[in-house]
C-alpha cells in the first residue's frame, strides 16, 4: 500500500464518508502483449463497479464459508464484507488498532488471509502485529490474538501483506508503510524492511532483508515458490523465492521487472495473487498486469492506482481494490 498524492484532509475526508455500493461498469481499454492475455479475460470485458467511495481500501480475501469477499478499509478501520446477495456491509470494527484512537489516518488493517482453519489473520499495520481474530468468521468481533508483533526483541515494522502456506506457517511483508512518516519514522526498531516467516511453533525469522520496501505477496499453486512485490520508487519488481517441502527459503531471483512504467500511471507492483494455473494478476503502475508463469507481461488492464486483488472460490471473478473503489472482472478458467 502506497500513499500517492493524498493530503491528510482529503483522507480525513474519506476516511469518515459513506462507503457506497454501486451496481455500473466501465469500458476500459486493455493493451495486450500476447494472445494468451485473452485466455483469461475475453475482448469487450467490462470491469464492475461493486463499491466506491471508500477510505483506502486493500487486502481482499475470498471466504469460502461466506462465499464472499472481505476486504480492508485501512483509513476507516474496518474490514468490509461483499457478496452477490447482500451487496457492500460492514463486517468488522475496529480491524487493526484498538481501541479506535489512533492519531494515524492508516490505523485498520491491511492484508486479510484465511488459514486452513478457516480463522481470519490480519495484517494490522499501525498496532505493528500480525493477528488472529479470535471469533469465527460467522459471529465476527474485534477480538484479536497477537501472531507477531517482534524480531530479536525489536518491534516489527507495519505488516502489510501475507499468506499461508500449507505447512500453517505464514510469510508477511513488513514495509514502513503503517508509521507516521514511514521510513523517516523515529518509531522504527529494525534496521531493515523486511519478508518474515511465522512458524506453527511460534518462531519469527526473515526471509529476506533485501527489498526496499516490500509489499505484496503470494503463493505458487504448488507452494514452493514465494513471490514478493519490492514497492520502492524506481525500483518496482518481483522476486521469486524458492521454497522446500517444508516451506525453507532459498534461492531468489528476479521474475517481474517493469520500472520503466513508473512513468505510465499512479501506483506500483503492489498486491498480486495466483491463478491456478500459475498465471498471477499483479499490481503495476496504472492498473493490474497479467503475467505468465515465467514472468511475461501478456497484458495490462488500465484502472489508475491498483492496490490488490483477489480470486473467488471457482476463479471464475477476480475481485480488485483500487484506493477508493472496489472491482470485480469475470475471467475464464484456462486450467
Amino acid at each position: 500500500m502506497r500513499l500517492l498524492m493524498m493530503n491528510l484532509a482529503a483522507l480525513l475526508v474519506l476516511a469518515n464518508s459513506a462507503c457506497v455500493t454501486t451496481a455500473h461498469t466501465i469500458d476500459v481499454d486493455f493493451v495486450v502483449y500476447d494472445e494468451r492475455f485473452y485466455g483469461f479475460v475475453e475482448r469487450g470485458t467490462e470491469v464492475e463497479i461493486l463499491a466506491s467511495e471508500l477510505g483506502w481500501a486493500e487486502g481482499p480475501v475470498w471466504a469460502a464459508s461466506l462465499n464472499a469477499l472481505l476486504f480492508s478499509d485501512v483509513a476507516a478501520n474496518r474490514v468490509y464484507r461483499w457478496d452477490d446477495s447482500g451487496g457492500l456491509g460492514v463486517f468488522l470494527s475496529p480491524s487493526g488498532h484498538v481501541p479506535d484512537d489512533a492519531s494515524l489516518s492508516w490505523r485498520g488493517s491491511n492484508g486479510l488471509a484465511i488459514d486452513a482453519e478457516g480463522r481470519l489473520l490480519l495484517a494490522q499495520q499501525s498496532s505493528r502485529t500480525l493477528a488472529r481474530m479470535l471469533a469465527p468468521l460467522s459471529d465476527p468481533a474485534p477480538d484479536y490474538e497477537v501472531l507477531a508483533a517482534e524480531y530479536g526483541g525489536k518491534s516489527i515494522n507495519s505488516p502489510n501483506d501475507l499468506v499461508v502456506h500449507q505447512s500453517g506457517d505464514i510469510y508477511f511483508t513488513d514495509p514502513p508503510y503503517g508509521l507516521a512518516g514511514f521510513e523517516q519514522s523515529p518509531d522504527i526498531e529494525l534496521d531493515f524492511f523486511g519478508v518474515f516467516r511465522l512458524t506453527t511453533k511460534h518462531d519469527v525469522s526473515p526471509v529476506t532483508k533485501d527489498l526496499e520496501k516490500p509489499n505484496g505477496i503470494a503463493l505458487s499453486s504448488d507452494q514452493s515458490t514465494l513471490y514478493v512485490s519490492n514497492s520502492e520508487a524506481g525500483k518496482e519488481q518481483i522476486i521469486a523465492i524458492q521454497l522446500d517441502a517444508e516451506g525453507n527459503p532459498g534461492l531468489s531471483r528476479v521474475f517481474f521487472d517493469r520500472r520503466d512504467l513508473i512513468s505510465d500511471g499512479p501506483g506500483s507492483t503492489d498486491g498480486m495473487t495466483v491463478h491456478p494455473s500459475d498465471y498471477l494478476f499483479v499490481s503495476i503502475p496504472n492498473g493490474l498486469g497479467v503475467l505468465s508463469p515465467m514472468g511475461e507481461l501478456l497484458g495490462e488492464i488500465p484502472l489508475g492506482q491498483v492496490t490488490n486483488m483477489a480470486l473467488d472460490a471457482n476463479s471464475s471473478h477476480l475481485y480488485i481494490t483500487t484506493p477508493h473503489r472496489l472491482l470485480r472482472i469475470e475471467i475464464d478458467d484456462i486450467r
